[in-house]
């Protein structure tokens, strides 16, 4: 009994000892705990901005009827004219990445202050200013603002590194939904690599499931040490709001274009005037590049860089400078990213055989300026092999189908489906012989090809 009464006894000591001595958590304290990130939110707020934009259109209508039922159509210097100006709003995020002296440097989306004819952000503590646009990157959907202030809370954001993020990380992503600025949800990395061809952008996204809605393009996603690893840039959604499917750009894929605009007010991208794509495997095989990695250039632009550097159609690129390239988006990418004037080494396969090319990069136009070029491609068509296991055609064993034409084709008197079956007298059995073929003499091609089932025989001449 003595024994027991002891046992008990010291039980309830240790326990009242536990008790008196455990540690009390305070609020202050538990600040820092794993669980919360608010020490993240602290540090990254700050350098948060909230941006309204606003555009101005003016309407011309004859004065004294109502502009929805007008039965006159007005002419310019009508006396009777009524001009009307409408105005319409627009709501995003950015966040600050550069202050020189009392000047800010803010990073936000392009579609966020597209046409807007003014421009004001609002700072964490609510402090508005307005702010101009410095430039733009349009193939990654990025924009440059600028503002000065004296405001001594601002602060510019940490740039983390995207290519270090893995599946599975925790992210927060800041930004202005539906106008409520400031605002901060966590979510973690779904995705990396997305892909989205939309207007032509380079393709290369963070998927999270960070809640992002509408004004939080532009915004900062950082990780949980609250340094920028991309810019929240869209959704895809069924409803108009947030389903767990948020997108943005990675970082490290905008650097160059920040740094550029900031510099020479646009983005000087890397330029070598090819069209290349990917094969399928069995085109692989018959260029010897089976197990390869890599892209086929399909086309290229006359004295441009890559043709002015020994550069040819039916060439499977492998990697620049040690880079690999599998895919169109990483050969943009790669390219888009050297430094104008600069020189890579184009590793490829020509022929079955393995060399190596050094091009020097030129400088890339913007999209519409290169459309008003005008530019001719060689050969301008894209052909893929005839053959009985994996495109089968009636009457035909081998050869090579057109599959596309591009605008400004060399090859502009053919058709997507003709067959080509010989060249300058060579029969053509795959679309490597056609490649090999075309680029032995530029000057003169006399084509032998099926259409409807006719043979018909064209010459083409490169000048």
């Amino acid at each position: 009994m003595k024994k027991i009464t002891f046992y008990i006894f010291a039980v309830f000591f240790i326990l009242l000892f536990s008790c008196a001595t455990a540690p009390v958590t305070t609020p202050a304290e538990n600040r820092s705990s794993a669980l919360s990130f608010a020490d993240t939110a602290e540090k990254v707020l700050p350098a948060n901005i909230h941006i309204r934009i606003v555009n101005k259109k003016t309407h011309i209508t004859p004065e004294g009827w109502d502009y929805l039922f007008n039965p006159f159509s007005p002419t310019p210097g009508n006396v009777f004219e009524e001009r009307r100006d409408f105005f319409s709003e627009g709501l995003g995020a950015g966040v600050i990445i550069k202050q020189s002296g009392n000047r800010f440097y803010a990073v936000t989306n392009r579609h966020v202050i597209s046409d807007a004819d003014s421009i004001s952000v609002k700072f964490h503590d609510g402090e508005v200013t307005e702010a101009v646009l410095l430039g733009f990157d349009e193939r990654k959907d990025i924009a440059i603002i600028y503002f000065d202030s004296n405001n001594k809370s601002l602060r510019v954001i940490g740039k983390g590194n995207s290519d270090l993020l893995r599946v599975g990380d925790w992210v927060l992503a800041v930004g202005s939904p539906f106008g409520f600025h400031s605002s901060v949800t966590a979510g973690i990395v779904s995705a990396l690599g997305r892909r989205n061809n939309a207007n032509d952008n380079i393709s290369d996204f963070i998927q999270t499931d960070a809640s992002i809605n509408t004004g939080n393009s532009g915004g900062a996603l950082v990780n949980i040490n609250g340094e920028l690893v991309g810019i929240n840039s869209w959704i895809t959604t069924t409803t108009g709001g947030n389903m767990g499917l948020g997108f943005a750009i990675p970082v490290n894929n905008i650097k160059k274009s920040i740094d550029d605009i900031i510099a020479y007010g646009e983005v000087r991208y890397g330029w070598i005037g090819v069209i290349a794509g990917e094969l399928p495997e069995f085109e692989k095989r018959i260029f010897q590049a089976d197990n390869a990695k890599g892209v086929m250039i399909f086309q290229t632009i006359p004295n441009g860089p890559a043709y002015l550097n020994g550069l040819l159609p039916g060439d499977f690129l492998l990697n620049i400078s040690g880079v690999e390239v599998p895919t169109v988006d990483s050969l943009l990418f790669t390219v888009g990213e050297s430094r104008v004037g600069s020189s890579g080494n184009f590793a490829l396969i020509r022929d079955g055989k393995l060399m190596n090319k050094e091009v020097t990069f030129g400088l890339r136009q913007r999209n519409n300026d290169l459309m008003l070029q005008g530019n001719i491609y060689w050969p301008g068509i894209n052909v893929i092999t005839i053959d009985r296991e994996h495109i089968r055609l009636s009457n035909f064993d081998s050869g090579v189908i057109i599959t596309l034409i591009e605008a400004g084709a060399v090859f502009e008197n053919f058709m997507p489906g003709d067959i080509i079956t010989e060249i300058n007298g060579v029969p053509i059995l795959n679309s490597r012989d056609f490649f090999r073929e075309i680029n032995k003499n530029k000057n003169l091609n006399v084509i032998k090809y099926f259409r409807d089932g006719r043979s018909y025989i064209e010459e083409v001449r490169y000048n």
